[in-house]
């Protein structure tokens, strides 16, 4: 009678944790986020001849596919010219891509492709003058995600013809659904 109350009460324990189990992966299941991130560029090449570091923010969309999560950005970053004091250029860029982590440890790399919108200006005697252009540009970054907090480093390619420069950012999802 003992080793069947003692049975009884292991299957009801086990049966409990079971439940706990998949209550906990369940919530642990991956969400859709919505973030944000704060980014440095700095240039190098070409690029580096005509603009100087470049900060900016970039706002962000996940949502999971397959054993990764799709991935959007969108933001601005903003550069002052070398060549004088008086002009800028600010790039926007408009990325979708693909983060494929590494197991559990929040290590991951991630790649972006999509448009980026540059427009530059310059104070002259005769008054402000600008020019806007569009080129195809690309990420290829890796980085590391630990709860809502999100780093990550790598390549920025604003102009995959000729422009390249060495990325990092730091993020925060402010939204999981």
């Amino acid at each position: 009678m003992k080793l069947t109350t003692f049975a009884f009460a292991l299957t009801s324990l086990l049966s409990v944790a079971a439940s706990a189990d998949e209550a906990l992966v369940a919530s642990a299941a991956p969400q859709k986020t919505l973030g944000v991130d704060a980014m440095a560029v700095v240039p190098v090449g070409d690029y580096a001849r005509a603009v100087t570091l470049g900060i900016g923010a970039l706002g962000r969309f996940e949502a999971p596919a397959g054993p990764g999560f799709i991935t959007g950005r969108a933001g601005v970053i903003f550069h002052a010219m070398k060549s004088s004091s008086d002009a800028s250029l600010t790039l926007v860029p408009l990325y979708a891509g693909y983060r494929y982590p590494f197991g559990t440890s929040g290590m991951y790399v991630a790649g972006e492709i999509g448009l980026t919108l540059a427009f530059g200006t310059v104070e002259t005697q005769f008054g402000e003058m600008s020019a806007s252009d569009s080129e195809i540009g690309f990420t290829l970054m890796a980085g590391w995600r630990k709860k809502s907090i999100d780093f990550r480093a790598g390549l920025f390619v604003p102009d995959a013809d000729d422009a390249v420069g060495l990325l990092a950012s730091a993020g925060y999802d402010f939204a999981a659904f």
